[in-house]
């Protein structure tokens, strides 16, 4: 759920004209370049793997995509899910509890808006764990 509050508040900054705010880095970065975060992701076809997102690049696991090579982003963040087609031809899913937050920073600093050109959102309330019910009560 954190991941999907923080997408919404992302989401409401970005629209105002604000920016991701960068953390300390964890990977050696490049002149001018600022790391967003990192967290686990599903790679569909690939498994777990952790995920980097800077300014400019998102590394999953050992591969590293360069955000200029983006050719399009489909989120779906009632799935926690975010597809990504590079200019190579392929295309790359990843989900994930904090995948929500990483489509709007990636929208933010390849669009310049929280969404996708012509991306309509319609995002349903978060997925909630099941709690368990105690039967004696």
């Amino acid at each position: 759920m954190a991941g999907f509050r923080s997408m919404s508040m992302l989401t409401g900054l970005v629209e105002r004209g604000g920016r991701p705010a960068a953390v300390s880095p964890t990977i050696p970065l490049r002149s001018g370049e600022k790391q967003y975060g990192w967290f686990p992701v599903d790679v569909t076809g690939a498994g777990r793997r952790l995920a980097v997102v800077t300014s400019e690049r998102l590394i999953l696991g050992g591969e590293e995509f360069r955000l200029r090579s983006v050719t399009s982003l489909r989120p779906r963040p009632g799935d926690w899910a975010l597809t990504l087609d590079v200019r190579d031809g392929r295309s790359v899913e990843i989900t994930g509890p904090w995948v929500p937050w990483l489509g709007v920073v990636l929208c933010s600093e390849i669009h310049g808006a929280a969404w996708p050109p012509g991306y309509a959102p319609v995002i349903p309330a978060p997925r909630r764990r099941r709690e368990l019910v105690d039967a004696g009560q």
